[in-house]
């Protein structure tokens, strides 16, 4: 099994290109102890998964849109 992992902290930004996606979804935001949200974003590929942990304040902020 092949991992990375990346944390942002000071406001950086990351751009990938995914070929091959077959599914894109997350399940309802959860409150953790600390009282903060959290949310798993996964992309699923001809090749693998990309899983996105997030975590925010509030679960309006975990909302996933679409923009144009």
């Amino acid at each position: 099994m092949k991992v990375a992992a990346i944390s942002f902290n000071d406001n950086h930004s990351i751009s990938m290109d995914v070929e091959g996606v077959t599914y894109v979804g997350t399940a309802a935001p959860i409150e953790l102890d600390d009282g903060t949200w959290f949310v798993e974003l996964l992309v699923r590929t001809d090749s693998g998964t990309i899983a996105l942990q997030l975590v925010a304040d509030s679960p309006e902020k975990l909302v996933i849109g679409s923009y144009v």
